[in-house]
């Protein structure tokens, strides 16, 4: 029975992340329809990602009081109202309320979906267990952006909350028949700590609407980029401080006195927030600015990833179970430090696409060997009534990475962008002067042409300018998995020495 709950409990999952990220390519279209500029239509991400921070909060509580199964259906149950009001809505207002619903439902869904499925399986099974897990919700990245793209192009974008319906509403009569009582009977029914809530809340809303506005305030040029990392940074040391006062602490610092826990943690920021995140973001630029594609074509050279992941999330969770953890990871991160430092971030506007597709490949290849052995790694050694609030703080960490790093890929590109454009007659690329002198030639045989190849020399020096401002993003990438492999040596290497001494 252990494999149908986690069939049940992975296609809930699996419909959230693919709707979750279908929408980021249906935005662009949402501007009109919602009466809002490129701006505002921005707080269609940011509500949602606020909202599913907020939620994970509140998640170990609530799984205390409630159990596993009856957090899972709540957050079926909001990710299907939110789904259906954001198909409905005719504003930026309606939007952001209906999309905070629907992350509230994220906030629920996910952490309790990896809670179920951690805790229905023996330890000898748990990092096969994950690579299932992680097989269905890495994989719907992949498929989002193309499924997302098709229904752009040729229904609409309200398609893309209405498409969640038919399938999450089953998920849930099915769930709620099928599914047992996964409410631990020794938890202790502890106050709920209001302070700390509101305190961490008012810094996670903070810092995560700062790293979506502010590249639009001009980062530190502005006022409200101040006082938004101000706010950030105050509430959070006066969280750590009422936690660290209180006789019933919100998250509590005895998770992180698991050593393995905080490797996890912080591996999981640098690799899926700061690496793989960034590729997500930046490689459907590459494709539809600098390359000109559409939605659907984009999602199409994108989606090898997912394929890589697919095939490969098992091998990871069965290896995992056999092999140390940690040495898969190393092997994981340096295949994807390989394919990202030589060959993805080389990428530019002359490289064959289906080259990028074999690129992509890889990544995922690296990314589906990456999620189980962490996951199981970041969970095994916690005490029985700790795994939900563990699912909670790494999901915690999954979202404020993704934001991060988004932030980060979002100022890199800009930044570059312009500085390359400024100063891309001083690099020694061939086939950019090559084509400046064609043009040039062109307009001096034909004088009526000269604003149409002044035209296209701008749009070609914008397209080079681009192509090396993604070059510059995926190297920022790879850079942060060479911090990661240097975390898991050092790792490997502590653990080493204790078993010396501890022989001794």
């Amino acid at each position: 029975m252990k494999w149908l709950y986690t069939l049940i409990v992975l296609s809930g999952t699996f419909v959230a992340v693919l709707g979750i990220t279908s929408v980021n390519v249906a935005m662009p279209k949402m501007i009109a329809p919602l009466s809002t500029d490129i701006y505002g239509i921005q707080w269609v991400s940011i509500s949602y990602l606020v909202a599913t921070a907020i939620t994970i909060l509140v998640f170990n509580h609530f799984t205390n009081l409630y159990g596993l199964k009856i957090v899972y259906l709540m957050g079926l149950v909001f990710f299907t109202i939110g789904s259906a009001l954001s198909g409905m809505v005719g504003n930026i207002g309606e939007m952001v309320m209906s999309r905070s619903i629907q992350g509230v439902g994220e906030g629920f869904l996910i952490p309790a979906a990896q809670a179920i499925i951690f805790r229905i399986f023996p330890p000898e099974q748990r990092g096969l267990a994950m690579g299932m897990y992680a097989m269905g919700v890495a994989f719907a990245p992949g498929l989002g952006p193309t499924i997302g793209g098709y229904l752009v192009e040729y229904m609409s974008w309200r398609w893309i909350f209405y498409m969640n319906l038919p399938f999450i509403i089953p998920i849930f009569f099915v769930s709620a028949i099928l599914l047992p009582d996964f409410k631990n009977q020794q938890a202790v029914k502890k106050p709920f700590n209001y302070i700390s809530f509101l305190l961490l809340g008012t810094s996670s809303t903070s810092l995560i609407v700062l790293l979506s506005r502010g590249e639009k305030w001009e980062w530190f040029s502005s006022n409200k980029t101040i006082v938004f990392l101000t706010v950030a940074i105050l509430s959070f040391l006066a969280f750590l401080i009422s936690d660290m006062l209180s006789e019933h602490p919100l998250v509590g610092f005895e998770l992180f006195s698991y050593k393995e826990f905080g490797y996890a943690v912080t591996t999981f920021v640098l690799v899926y927030g700061l690496a793989f995140f960034q590729i997500l973001y930046i490689m459907p630029v590459y494709f539809e600015r600098v390359r000109g594609l559409g939605s659907f074509d984009t999602g199409l050279y994108i989606f090898p990833f997912a394929i890589g992941i697919v095939l490969f999330s098992p091998i990871g969770g069965r290896l995992s179970d056999k092999l140390d953890p940690k040495i898969l990871l190393l092997i994981c991160q340096g295949i994807i430090f390989l394919d990202i430092h030589f060959f993805l971030s080389h990428v530019d506007f002359f490289t064959p696409k289906i080259h990028i597709t074999y690129y992509m490949f890889f990544v995922g290849v690296g990314m589906g060997l990456f999620f189980a052995p962490l996951t199981a790694l970041a969970l095994r050694q916690l005490r029985h009534d700790l795994v939900p609030l563990g699912s909670a703080f790494y999901n915690y960490a999954r979202l404020l990475g993704a934001a991060v790093g988004t932030s980060i890929a979002t100022n890199t590109f800009t930044k570059n962008s312009a500085y390359i454009y400024d100063n891309i007659n001083n690099m020694n690329y061939i086939h950019t002067h090559y084509v400046y002198y064609r043009i040039e030639s062109l307009a001096n045989t034909i004088h009526s042409n000269l604003l149409k190849a002044k035209a296209l020399l701008i749009g070609l020096q914008t397209l080079i300018a681009q192509a090396y401002a993604v070059q510059s993003v995926l190297k920022f990438g790879s850079s942060m998995l060479i911090v990661a492999m240097g975390l898991t040596l050092l790792l490997m290497y502590l653990e080493r020495k204790g078993k010396a001494s501890e022989s001794r």
